[in-house]
């Protein structure tokens, strides 16, 4: 009896076993492994036994990757591509849906001698369409160009500011000193005075210059200005040793708005920009004064990071030249002679720079000392080369003098007058029987009698002579252009530069099905961007120089997130796996395309490359990787310390 009874609750007791062991293997944790890093932000999903770094683990487990249909393997590979470019989409449905303000195909300035300016570009001018793409912002016209094959010409639509529109046909160049193929056309600036985040800058903004963060300049001279081409127009027409910016104002306490007249001091660029020539000597009729030095190091602060890297540099190149002693060069030095060069222009200058390398080079300026005396100064410069650009360099500014009248030199102009025949060093002392004591006055004689022929007296030393000139009614031959001081590099003297916004505006999506097509066509010109740079790299259209790696995202995100709107920064984000998504199905080992090629090669095959052959081309796929890795690390560091 008792028996029996044992024998029925055994089935009973099993059967509960059975199933608390089926309960606790259904709530087993699965083998397929779910990943989400911080840093570096992403993630990855793996099944059980996929192995990306090599052969997939070998197992009996019908569960494991191994074992799975190639078909249904290359499926999971490839998901992960799919899913960056998914991830893409969405960033840029998210970013359009609430705004982010880019900058637009506005053509802020058009280089001398370019592909835009043959093809009738005008500064003010809205690109609408490229190659039949009108969803554009100023980027898309540089990756055109950049991203083009060579000898293919690009199809523009352009809007002028009259609001009519043509179309034409353009051929990007490369540009001397160039990596990439452009228009010669820059991105358009607005009037606002730019903001910065670190108060020493804004201070020092306002010492040289008196101008204030987000002031907006409404006039120039008197003559009121509707855009940043103007500005530049008239300031570089009035050839005059300083004007008068008319800024208003907003008072950060009150937001009271007041107008203010900031006097800057202003100066003749040494060069006139030229596309294919890099640059062409700046002259007023063929005269080319002397050159002035407008910064130059600044002695009194410690060596920048900058300085040390370069001496490291110097020593890796086995070159370690001495160290400079003084006398140094001063801003308002004027050159009057290097080594044994009298008067040198700025092309003389260069040449003599490059021919100097790492060897002392003599040169004498014309220096006003503190009693108000001008004396001669001999200084020992030691030109270097310039780590990231390749330039030899002496670490100064140099612009024209145009306070003084001496003649440095006399230039062929092309399509103008013939050289005058004025000996260098010359002092103009009289224009048309009126006398001179500047450049300034040169040329204000000059454009006051075009359509006449004049005369020109001068003296070099006891002696003296004078030449004739006819000025055309049309043009009176002057290339040399007033500018506000150039931007200097950290370390050296500040300049009075005034820095501005560039202009952007907002691209918004009217609603949700406009922002995912956006958010689609955005991410589809990414990527094929991506694509056709890899193109370029292959048939060596684009320089690997002009890459950027890791170094170089985080250094952009910091600058983006420092500058710029989140929204911009999400943007950037969008790009980033836009790049990712092609990344990754390139056919090379240890990434998503390196894999599908293997299991392509495994159906092909009828059986998988046996594991030696596989761990070779992924430890190949490492090597290739890492080598690409340490090029772009090279890039980034250079870019950062030295572009």
């Amino acid at each position: 009896m008792d028996g029996d009874t044992e024998k029925s609750e055994n089935p009973t007791l099993t059967s509960q076993v059975v199933q608390k062991l089926a309960q606790q293997k259904k709530h087993k944790p699965s083998d397929t492994e779910y990943r989400i890093g911080a840093i570096p932000f992403g993630g990855f999903v793996k099944m059980l036994g996929q192995d990306d770094t090599g052969p997939a683990e070998e197992t009996d487990d019908p569960r494991s990757f191994a074992n799975k249909p190639i078909l249904i393997r290359i499926a999971v590979v490839a998901a992960g591509v799919i899913f960056n470019a998914i991830s893409a989409v969405l960033i840029f449905m998210l970013v359009f849906l609430i705004g982010v303000d880019l900058p637009p195909a506005v053509v802020g300035g058009v280089r001398p001698d370019s592909p835009a300016q043959h093809a009738g570009l005008r500064p003010g001018d809205r690109v609408v369409e490229v190659n039949g793409e009108r969803f554009v912002d100023f980027t898309t016209l540089l990756l055109a160009a950049a991203l083009s094959p060579e000898g293919e010409t690009i199809s523009l639509v352009v809007e002028h500011s009259d609001k009519t529109t043509d179309e034409c046909q353009i051929l990007p160049e490369t540009a001397p000193g160039a990596d990439l193929r452009s228009f010669g056309i820059s991105q358009a600036k607005t009037l606002t005075v730019a903001k910065f985040s670190d108060p020493e800058d804004k201070e020092q903004l306002y010492e040289t210059t008196g101008l204030r963060p987000a002031d907006v300049i409404t006039a120039f001279d008197g003559r009121v200005v509707q855009d940043a081409h103007q500005l530049n127009e008239l300031i570089g027409e009035s050839l005059q040793p300083e004007g008068v910016l008319t800024v208003e104002r907003t008072e950060n306490q009150t937001g009271e708005k007041t107008m203010v007249d900031v006097k800057l001091p202003l100066y003749f660029d040494a060069t006139r920009d030229n596309f294919k020539t890099g640059y062409d000597l700046a002259h007023i009729y063929s005269l080319v004064p002397r050159l002035k030095i407008i910064s130059t190091k600044d002695r009194t602060r410690p060596a920048s990071f900058k300085d040390r890297f370069s001496g490291w540099w110097d020593r890796i190149r086995g070159k370690t030249p001495p160290d400079e002693t003084g006398p140094f060069l001063e801003v308002g030095d004027i050159i009057v002679k290097i080594a044994d060069t009298e008067y040198p222009t700025y092309a003389q200058l260069r040449e003599l720079t490059e021919s100097y390398e790492d060897r002392p080079m003599p040169i004498t300026v014309l220096r006003r000392m503190g009693d108000g005396s001008e004396a001669l100064i001999t200084v020992t410069k030691i030109p270097r080369r310039q780590p990231g650009s390749g330039r030899v360099v002496i670490d100064i500014y140099p612009a024209l003098d145009a306070e003084h009248p001496v003649v440095a030199g006399t230039i062929s102009v092309e399509d103008g007058p013939e050289p005058l025949e004025i000996p260098r060093g010359a002092t103009i002392v009289a224009v048309d029987g009126e006398k001179v004591e500047n450049f300034y006055d040169i040329v204000r004689i000059i454009r006051k009698n075009r359509g006449q022929r004049i005369s020109l007296d001068y003296r070099i030393g006891d002696d003296g002579g004078g030449v004739g000139l006819s000025i055309p009614v049309d043009d009176d031959y002057i290339t040399a252009k007033n500018n506000l001081a150039p931007p200097v590099s950290t370390g050296f003297v500040p300049t009075a530069y005034v820095p501005f916004e560039y202009l952007k505006e907002p691209y918004k999506a009217d609603g949700a099905v406009a922002a995912i097509k956006m958010g689609l066509k955005k991410t589809s010109m990414f990527i094929a961007q991506t694509y056709l740079t890899l193109r370029r790299l292959i048939s060596r259209d684009v320089k690997p120089n002009t890459l950027v790696g890791p170094v170089g995202i985080v250094t952009m995100s910091y600058r983006i997130v420092a500058s710029q709107s989140l929204t911009y920064y999400v943007y950037f984000l969008g790009l980033i796996s836009s790049v990712i998504a092609v990344m990754n199905l390139l056919p090379l080992p240890i990434v998503d395309g390196g894999v599908i090629i293997l299991l392509l090669v495994e159906k092909i095959k009828g059986s998988p490359l046996n594991r030696q052959t596989q761990e070779i081309i992924s430890y190949i796929g490492l090597v290739f990787i890492l080598a690409v890795f340490v090029l772009l690390t090279f890039n980034d560091i250079r870019n950062l310390f030295f572009h």
